[in-house]
C-alpha cells in the first residue's frame, strides 16, 4: 500500500493526555452533578471538541456556566507538563526531514497546540494544523481530516490518520483514509471495530527509512509497512 500524507490526532497520539482528559470531565460531572458513563468517554469525550461534549453531556448548562467551563479549560490545559507518546517526535521530525506531508488535527484548540509544540520542541514539524476552531464538526464527523488532506492536496485514501479515540478512527474511517490504532489504555478491539487496519501501542517501534529518491518505508511493526510516494 502506498500513501502520499499522515495525519496525526493530538492527544493520545502525539501526547500522553488520557489521564489528565479523564480527571479533567470527572471532576467538572462531581461539580455540576451529572453522571459520566464509559461510553460517554468514548464516544463524546475522548477525541471530541469541548462544545461538542457539553451539547451531549451536559444540555442544562447555562451559557455562562459553559463559558466558565471553556476558561477553566485553557487554564488547565496551558498549566500542564505535556509527555510525548513514545517515538512520536523523532519520527516527526525524521518525516519532516524527508520532506514528506504531515498534518495535526485535533479536537484541541489553538493555545494547546501551541503549548504542546513548543514543550515537545517540535514547532516546525507539521505541513498543516486543524483545531477545533477550523472546523463545523468534530470527531467522529470526518470534516476534520477531510479539511486537512484538502490542504495537503492529496484525496483522502492517500492519507493515512494515527487515531487512539474510537471518535478519531471513526472519523478518518469515513474520510476515507487508511487508519492505525494507539491502543495506549487498552482499546484495541474498539479501535478496530471503528474502523482501524492495524494496531501499534506507541512509535517506539517505528520506523521510516528511505527507499530510492522518491520513496520512504515506515516500517509500523515486524509485521506491517506503509509505503510512502514523495
Amino acid at each position: 500500500m502506498s500513501f502520499r500524507a499522515l495525519l496525526f490526532d493530538m492527544d493520545g497520539v502525539v501526547i500522553d493526555t488520557h489521564q489528565s482528559v479523564t480527571t479533567f470531565w470527572l471532576d467538572l460531572a462531581q461539580q455540576y452533578q451529572v453522571t459520566l458513563t464509559d461510553d460517554d468517554f468514548a464516544k463524546h469525550i475522548y477525541g471530541c471538541p469541548l462544545n461538542q461534549t457539553l451539547d451531549i453531556c451536559f444540555p442544562k448548562l447555562t451559557a455562562d456556566e459553559r463559558k466558565a467551563i471553556h476558561r477553566h479549560m485553557v487554564d488547565y490545559e496551558s498549566n500542564l507538563a505535556y509527555d510525548e507518546v513514545p517515538g512520536v517526535s523523532a519520527l516527526l521530525r525524521a518525516l519532516r526531514q524527508a520532506g514528506f506531508p504531515v498534518a495535526l488535527v485535533t479536537s484541541g484548540e489553538p493555545h494547546k497546540v501551541e503549548a504542546v509544540l513548543s514543550q515537545l520542541n517540535i514547532e516546525n514539524v507539521f505541513s498543516t494544523i486543524v483545531t477545533a476552531v477550523d472546523i463545523q464538526h468534530g470527531k467522529p464527523d470526518p470534516e476534520g481530516y477531510l479539511l486537512a488532506a484538502k490542504r495537503l492536496a492529496q484525496a483522502p485514501e492517500n492519507c493515512v490518520v494515527f487515531e487512539d479515540s474510537t471518535a478519531g478512527i471513526t472519523a478518518g474511517y469515513s474520510a476515507g483514509a487508511f487508519c492505525v490504532g494507539l491502543d495506549s489504555w487498552g482499546n484495541r478491539a474498539a479501535l478496530q471495530r471503528a474502523g482501524a487496519a492495524h494496531i501499534i501501542p506507541n512509535f517506539a517501534d517505528v520506523r521510516l527509512e528511505r527507499n530510492g529518491k522518491d520513496n520512504l518505508t515506515l516500517q509500523l511493526d515486524n509485521t506491517k509497512m506503509l509505503n510512502l510516494i514523495l
